[in-house]
């Protein structure tokens, strides 16, 4: 990806249930690194995070007080804001952030690109389409359901990849104990690559490339 792609490109980061903790902060600052503009809401409101012994607490107040629904009205207001002041958009969710990404695909004059890392909730949405091109990676095992069925679903859908990784839910968290170095480097590698070709097709339509 060149320079000017990189500078470019704007990345909204949504958070799990825990909130901004030190495994989105940290994403955050690696695609910083690569030269990306990166900005992670706290769609929690006035809680920063809860730790990972919370999850059940985390959950509940998530379902609760916030909502799929909800996040996603605060994720596109912002998007608004962005869209008028960067060339490329793209929104990167985990678990709960990537139904909220998800949820988020329907608006194709915000986004440029939706990339979500084993979004479980997805299958409480299957009724909708994307508008833009969206990524979707999914583990082999999940605790509450089969992710094959929800995959072959997802393939139906127009503008929609999806990549699948052996290992659990939380495979790019190394605070859990679904951590996986080799299938989180393949997928980051993957979502580079996918947020290059974007960029580059949308240089080529507006007359960027001869």
């Amino acid at each position: 990806m060149s320079n000017s792609d990189v500078h470019n490109t704007t990345i909204i980061i949504i958070h799990e249930i825990y909130g901004i903790n030190n495994h989105i902060r940290g994403i955050g600052d690696n695609l910083k690194k690569l030269g990306f503009t990166v900005l992670c809401p706290n769609l929690l409101g006035k809680i920063e995070s809860f730790c990972y012994k919370e999850e059940y607490k985390a959950y509940q107040y998530f379902v609760n007080e916030i909502g799929f629904e909800n996040a996603a009205d605060q994720v596109v207001t912002l998007a608004k804001e962005l869209r008028t002041r960067c060339s490329n958009l793209y929104i990167l969710g985990f678990s709960v952030g990537a139904t909220i990404a998800w949820l988020c695909s329907k608006n194709e004059e915000l986004f440029d690109g939706v990339i979500g890392f084993y979004g479980s909730r997805i299958r409480d949405y299957l009724e909708l389409s994307p508008k833009c091109e969206t990524l979707l990676f999914f583990p082999m095992k999940e605790k509450s359901f089969d992710p094959e069925t929800v995959i072959k679903k997802l393939k139906t859908k127009v503008l929609t990849e999806i990549i699948k990784v052996e290992g659990g839910h939380g495979f790019t968290n190394q605070s859990t104990p679904y951590y996986d170095q080799d299938a989180a480097d393949f997928c980051f590698q993957k979502m580079h690559d996918f947020i290059r070709k974007q960029n580059q097709n949308k240089l080529f339509i507006t007359g960027g490339i001869k």
